[in-house]
């Protein structure tokens, strides 16, 4: 019983803490941390399909691209609410992922890297053709009619609280990005843990074994690669709901969107389920921290050293933060091992009894 509280003594803190830092942070931090959260859930993604099955994707910020447009015209075009466009846009993505993951069937490695790489390549130039509904560079405001001084308009959407909640409008929004966000770590979860998931690793370890053994390797893949998809377009739906003023434009979803996802998965830990989040906490405290902290030279050279850092934590170690935590933790432990076992084999106290005559 102890032995269990203790393994889940760090969770239940962290959820105290998700909980209570809206209540005591500015606006200006709750918002910050908000806009990390579709980070992890697209990193979340993209760690699924390379970390856990071993297919590589460069192509994932299309895909979060996908889901923010998806959510934006769901809302604004169809008057859906945020929830729904948001799960209508994991649909969506799904089919595309199922679309895109279907050459993975012939073709991996690095040439399935090319392939993904082609379609985030595209994917603003294809805003672009279509640029009577997707606004083009000028980008797409996500409206809703409201009544405004006696007449109806569109306005901004607005993530208004529930009366008598007594939040804040970006406390609310923290909160509902929290619940979504980890209702997805907790659903990959749960599916890496199941056979599914296992069949995953199997084939990442090794193709030709797990098909021997009896997994479906053409399903698995296609099925992670929608998956994974999905979870991209989750959070490119809550990325486009980020903002006070919710607008979306081609040029935010560019190639370096998805080498963003990258950088938050090896930072954090592949093949970890809380890498991906830890991954772009990293990242967010290096944009919004760190970054505004440099000289004004340097402000522009900022890729550049982030790629010099991914370097130097590859180089040191290459299982990211989560893979840091692992070896410190099993490091401690032998040395507790080993004292204990000291501990426990030190020899008795030889106990000599004086010698006395006859009496």
């Amino acid at each position: 019983m102890t032995k269990n509280l203790q393994a889940r003594a760090p969770w239940i803190v962290a959820a105290i803490v998700l909980v209570v830092l809206p209540l005591q942070l500015n606006s200006y931090w709750v918002g910050t941390i908000t806009q990390w959260m579709p980070l992890a859930i697209a990193a979340l993604g993209l760690n699924l399909l390379t970390g856990y099955n071993g297919q590589i994707s460069v192509g994932h910020g299309a895909l979060y691209g996908a889901g923010a447009y998806t959510t934006a015209l769901l809302i604004t075009n169809w008057r859906w609410g945020f929830l729904g466009a948001i799960l209508g846009a994991s649909v969506v993505c799904f089919f595309i992922g199922v679309l895109i993951g279907l050459p993975a069937l012939r073709i991996k490695g690095l040439y399935l890297a090319l392939v993904t790489l082609a379609v985030a390549t595209l994917f603003p130039q294809i805003l672009e053709m279509f640029s009577k509904t997707t606004g083009g560079s000028t980008g797409l405001s996500i409206t809703s009619p409201q009544i405004y001084r006696g007449s109806l308009r569109e306005k901004p959407v607005r993530f208004l609280p529930p009366e008598g909640s007594g939040l804040a409008t970006d406390q609310w929004k923290y909160y509902f990005f929290l619940a979504i966000t980890l209702v997805c770590f907790i659903l990959v979860r749960n599916l890496v843990k199941s056979r599914f998931g296992r069949s995953l690793v199997a084939i990442r370890d090794n193709e030709v074994a797990a098909a021997v053994s009896g997994v479906n390797v053409a399903s698995a893949k296609v099925i992670t690669f929608g998956v994974s998809s999905a979870l991209a377009g989750i959070g490119g739906g809550l990325a486009a709901l980020a903002n006070d003023q919710p607008r979306i434009a081609s040029g935010s979803f560019t190639i370096e969107t998805s080498l963003y996802f990258l950088v938050a998965v090896v930072v954090g830990g592949a093949a970890s389920i809380i890498g991906p989040a830890i991954g772009a906490i990293a990242y967010g405290l290096f944009l919004n921290v760190l970054t505004p902290e440099l000289p004004e030279d340097l402000k522009a050279s900022t890729p550049l050293i982030l790629g010099g850092l991914l370097i130097v934590l590859m180089l040191t170690e290459p299982g990211g933060i989560v893979g840091l935590w692992r070896r410190l933790s099993a490091a401690v432990r032998r040395k507790r091992h080993r004292h204990s076992d000291r501990a426990g084999h030190k020899k008795p106290e030889t106990i000599v009894e004086p010698t006395g005559g006859n009496q």
